[in-house]
């Protein structure tokens, strides 16, 4: 497990992100979670932030999912495989948002935030935790 914790944290910016959309668009409930979760578009995020939240979301799917762990490790020792989006790119919150599937809310307050909602507590897990904390400080920029 050590080891591609390791590799995930070498991947470059790109990699990350591609990977984190692979999976999400692979996941068969993603139509519904991004239909339901278009306003997320307006989240400007940067290329950092958008890797950071890639690369951790990659960790702890690894750490906390022996499938997807197996479904990570599977596509870093094999080429990319061809893709089709129909054009569509995804926010990588969204891709974070369904592949942990913790049951959150983002929306704005009557003030115009973005607020986080967690409707049901995730495990206790540090660095599920450290994820959420760092969504919920780029939502505070915002």
């Amino acid at each position: 497990m050590n080891e591609l914790v390791n590799r995930l944290t070498e991947l470059s910016g790109q990699q990350a992100t591609d990977l984190l959309d692979t999976l999400a668009l692979s996941d068969i409930d993603f139509p519904q979670y991004s239909q339901d979760l278009t306003t997320l578009a307006e989240l400007p995020l940067t290329h950092e932030q958008q890797t950071e939240l890639a690369r951790e979301t990659l960790i702890v799917l690894a750490e906390q999912n022996p499938t997807q762990a197996e479904a990570i490790n599977a596509m870093l020792n094999h080429p990319p495989p061809q893709r089709f989006d129909g054009g569509m790119s995804i926010a990588t919150i969204v891709g974070v948002v369904v592949l942990l599937r913790t049951h959150v809310k983002i929306k704005r307050n009557t003030q115009g935030k973005w607020e986080l909602l967690i409707e049901h507590k995730p495990a206790n897990n540090s660095l599920l935790g450290s994820l959420i904390e760092k969504i919920q400080a780029l939502l505070k920029q915002q």
